[in-house]
Order: structure tokens, then sequence, then C-alpha cells
């Protein structure tokens, strides 16, 4: 192993990166979405201190955080009748609440309670990888910008992800030979109890809870056919962050399969507008469940149509050829991510096969910006599992011991 590689500091990778946007926890949710749409980072960090005793309770005196994301908003109104027959309260409640159902996988990791501020600065890069290994609920580490600041507070701060460590040793891929070469199944990365539901799956019962799951372990929500479980796209995180109106995607996920919920999102960062019938079916549903309030703002992103309201039964049922599931509810052929940094359809999926290297699924997230790839069956385009970056890192880091 070259001798470079492992006099690593963490500071080594800090450079250039902006600071953390730390909220109060009193915070209105609709100021913390605000400040998410305008910040360089697609989080920000919460002082959790009610939902943190459990965690400080075993890992010893710490100022914790949790990270929220449009996508923990997203399910704190939809996990909760109450908030979604009131949107407007519910997101004029302090973003306290939001943390408080991350729960401990949203922490980034315990700050010294002198300084307030982790003293990873100068921590060996090996030994951060540790860290990072041997907490669940740590999906990053906070590290002080400046090394010799007097007062030092989580805004003095960048935050180092499991992405961003990967990122590095990539670029020493040289030196892990021969693993780099091996293949994905061979090494035990793939996951088979992956996040996925059927395109004709409820979205409020059945996407909601796999959506926080994949949330805390930092993966998506994959849809398959109902036929023969083809990866026909996903739901994922980082996509809804792009999202306009948190209202109308939750009136979404509270009345559409998961395939229209695709649809939806698509067509609302396409155009930002959704396509009317999913409006109109919207609309329905919502009222038939007694959510009046979020069916009227919904309402709000459309102009008013003179058509009938579309029937309450399923678009996904729909034998409709222009439907976007087509005929026997399935959607179209998925696409390969374009690697485009910006916006990309909810059917631009990275995947891979079992056989596929691991320096070569490496590449494809690097370059696409994401932390898994799916597993796809090579002949019949079946979802087979999952690699996680967390897993990668694992194997990277035992790779590194003497």
């Amino acid at each position: 192993m070259a001798a470079t590689l492992l006099s690593h500091v963490v500071s080594d990778l800090c450079i250039g990166r902006p600071r953390v946007l730390t909220l109060p926890p009193s915070t209105p949710i609709t100021a913390a979405l605000a400040a998410l749409r305008a910040g360089a980072d697609p989080f920000v960090f919460v002082d959790a201190e009610p939902a943190a005793s459990s965690y400080r309770a075993k890992r010893g005196p710490a100022t914790v955080y949790a990270k929220v994301t449009v996508a923990d908003i997203l399910c704190y109104l939809c996990g909760d009748p109450g908030n979604l027959k009131d949107p407007s309260a519910a997101l004029r409640r302090p973003v306290s609440a939001v943390a408080a159902a991350v729960g401990p996988h949203g922490v980034t990791h315990r700050v010294d309670p002198q300084t307030r501020c982790l003293s990873f600065l100068n921590l060996w890069l090996l030994d951060a990888i540790d860290v990072l290994l041997a907490d669940d609920g740590c999906q990053g580490l906070l590290v002080p910008l400046h090394a010799r600041a007097r007062k030092r507070t989580s805004s003095d701060c960048c935050v180092l992800t499991r992405d961003d460590i990967v990122r590095h040793l990539f670029g020493s891929i040289s030196h892990f030979s021969p693993i780099a070469a091996l293949t994905v199944a061979s090494l035990g990365l793939v996951h088979t109890h992956t996040h996925a539901v059927r395109v004709h799956d409820d979205g409020l019962a059945d996407v909601i809870p796999l959506l926080r799951r994949a949330v805390s372990d930092c993966t998506a929500v994959a849809v398959v056919s109902v036929e023969d479980d083809e990866l026909v796209g996903e739901i994922c995180p980082g996509v809804l962050a792009s999202c306009d109106a948190i209202e109308s995607v939750s009136a979404a996920f509270a009345a559409l399969s998961a395939g229209d919920i695709m649809t939806f999102i698509d067509c609302s960062l396409m155009s930002h507008t959704p396509p009317d019938f999913l409006v109109r079916a919207i609309r329905v549903r919502l009222k038939d469940s007694g959510l009046d309030a979020i069916a009227e703002l919904v309402m709000d992103t459309v102009e008013d149509a003179d058509a009938p309201l579309a029937s309450s039964t399923s678009t996904s049922n729909s034998d409709d050829e222009d439907s976007p599931l087509g005929r026997g509810g399935r959607r179209r052929p998925r696409r390969m991510s374009s690697g485009s940094f910006g916006w990309r359809s909810t059917e631009d999926v990275v995947a891979c096969h079992p056989g596929s290297s691991l320096v070569a699924v490496m590449a494809q997230a690097l370059a696409h910006r994401v932390g898994y790839v799916w597993v796809v069956d090579e002949t019949s385009g079946a979802l087979v599992g999952v690699v996680r970056f967390a897993d990668v890192l694992a194997v990277l880091r035992e790779h590194l011991r003497p």
C-alpha cells in the first residue's frame, strides 16, 4: 500500500468544501425548506437534543446533530394523518419535529462538549473510516474548517460523508489490487434485501415507510414491474429535493400508486406542472379520504380544467396506451442514467450486474453522484439487490489493514 494513502488526514479532503448550515430546533419547517432549496447541500443540520438521549447513552457525552432533507420532511407530512389533514399547520411547526422523526440514522456524529465541534481535523483518514463504519447511525463527520479558531460552532464545520471518502480512495484504486477487479457478487456486496415496491403499490402505505428507510441507509426505493420484478425506475430522495411544492408531492404520495408517483415527479420537474389528469385524480382521491385541505392546495398548482374529474380508479390500471404505464401495468423500459449532475428522470437508474467488477460499480456510482448501484439480472432485468457505499467502504478498509 502506498505510504501517501496511509498518511492522509481528514483535513486533506475538506479543502474547498462549503460550511454546513445548522438550524435552531425552533426554526419553522417552512423556513427549513427554504434553506434547503437555497443551500449548496441537499441537507441541513438540526440540534437534535430531544432525539439523542438513547444515542448519547451508548456513545457518551455529545452534542448531536440530525441531518434533515426534503425527503425527511415529506415522510413527516405523510407519516401522520393529522399532518395531511392540515399541511399548512404541520409546516408551521418547528423543524425539531422532523429531527425527532429522523432518529439516530440522521445523526452525523458526536461533538466534543467543550468546543462543540469535532476534533477530526487531524484525524488519520483510516481512523475516520473506522468511526463511520463502527456507528450505524453515522452518515458523516463534522469537520472544523479552521484548526486555530478560538471558538468553534457547528457552522464553522463542513461535512464529510462516506461518498466523499470513497471518491477519495477511488483516486488510488490501483493500490486496491486485486479486489478492485473482483465481482461485486464474489465480494459479498450484493444486498438482496432492497427497498422495493411494485408499480401498483400504494404510495402512502407502501412507498413512504420504505422511503424513510432508504433515507436512513442512503439508497432509494426501487420500483419493479408486476409480472417479473424488472427494475423500471426508482423514487430517489435526492430527486425529491428538486421538487418545488412539498404539499403537492405529499398529495401525490397520499393518493397515487408508485408508478404514477414516478410520472408525477418527472412531469413536475420537466415542466414544473404535473399533468392535469393526475392532478384531477389526486383531488378526487384526497377528497374521498377526507383530506380536503391538501386537495385544495393541489388545486392551486394547476389551472382549473372544464373536463370531468378523473375516475377514482387508479390510473395505474388503465388500459390507455397513452398512459405512462401502458397496457398491462408496465412502464416504459428503464433508461440508464445519462450522468447529468442536475435533474434526472426516475427511470434513469444506475444499475449493474452481479458479475460487474468493484471498480466498475464504483465508477458508475461516482459518475452519477449516488451512493448506491442497483444490481439486476443480466438476462431478465429483474432486480437482484443493491450495492451500497457503506459496504464498499468496509471492503476497502479491510484491504488496508496491516
